[in-house]
């Protein structure tokens, strides 16, 4: 049984490929995009447990802690580190904010997410 469920913005670049390494690396969650989840848009990844939902780095944090590589896992400790939490929250959000201009750089499909001005 799954610890929870990543939903990720399946319209956009770089979520899509965050969710492939997800997938290659952290078995103990089940991912799906916000439309087969059943959200029309997403402006962050979720993780939803039995518990709530986590949202932006504070998903992220927890899905890294169920990694089965330590290196993975150690990441999701620090990130959930009071002051590294504010940090990776800002950086979040400038990511989150940014990803159809990041997709482009890296040559991954650009969200289809309207550029917040």
């Amino acid at each position: 049984m799954a610890a929870g469920v990543v939903v990720y913005d399946g319209d956009c670049g770089i979520c899509e490929a965050a969710s492939r390494f997800i997938r290659r690396h952290i078995s103990q969650v089940d991912v799906m995009s916000h439309r087969e989840y059943g959200v029309s848009s997403l402006a962050s990844v979720w993780f939803v447990t039995f518990n709530g939902r986590y949202e932006g780095a504070d998903a992220v944090s927890r899905i890294l802690r169920l990694s089965e590589k330590r290196v993975l896992r150690m990441s999701g400790i620090v990130i959930a580190l009071p002051v590294i939490r504010n940090v990776a929250r800002v950086v979040y959000f400038i990511i989150a904010r940014n990803r159809r201009r990041i997709s482009r750089l890296f040559g991954l499909k650009a969200c289809s997410v309207p550029q917040a001005r």
